[in-house]
């Protein structure tokens, strides 16, 4: 929900207002509109952590008869999720790194193979579900095509075998020992 500042007496506030936290009237220059009801600036305040709505942001979160900011929202009511690497909860007010559907602490997002922390601006690669740096990424790529090229590697081995069979039965170069 949006709280706004207005000015007392001013043509939106329609003249003096009744503080509904406190039930003063609001001689104040400025004063708070929040939920329809108009506030002292330091009535409106969250009700867990008791900071001043007003200056935390424009935005106040109400439920079960309490006022909230953001955070403590979050804390109390907020959908919680698990770390992608280390499988911990993530509480729902902690800031998180996301890759694709994948979600990080921060501290937890960094390459999966060799641990290098990622810094801003740096490449990652989305790879099995694990996060890679660049240089672990283009590794495991180089083992994959080998191994998707294995025939032809092992096409290769046996004309190599094949090779050596006839240089021993005669065929071919000789060898420096048999002259």
């Amino acid at each position: 929900m949006q709280i706004s500042q207005e000015a007392v007496g001013s043509e939106m506030s329609g003249g003096r207002q009744e503080c509904s936290g406190c039930k003063k009237s609001i001689t104040d220059r400025y004063l708070l509109k929040a939920l329809d009801q108009y506030w002292h600036e330091d009535c409106l305040k969250c009700s867990c952590c008791d900071c001043r709505l007003g200056e935390v942001g424009s935005t106040l979160f109400s439920k079960a008869n309490l006022l909230l900011c953001r955070r403590d929202y979050l804390r109390l009511f907020g959908t919680t999720g698990y770390c992608s690497a280390c499988t911990k909860m993530i509480p729902a007010f902690e800031m998180v790194m996301r890759a694709k559907s994948n979600v990080y602490h921060l501290e937890c997002f960094a390459c999966q193979q060799c641990n290098h922390r990622f810094c801003v601006g740096d490449r990652f690669y989305l790879c099995d579900n694990k996060i890679l740096c660049e240089y672990d990424y283009e590794e495991r790529m180089v083992f994959a095509s080998m191994t998707y090229n294995y025939n032809t590697l092992s096409q290769i081995k046996r004309q190599t075998n094949s090779l050596s069979d006839d240089l021993s039965s005669g065929y071919g170069s000789p060898s420096p020992g048999s002259l």
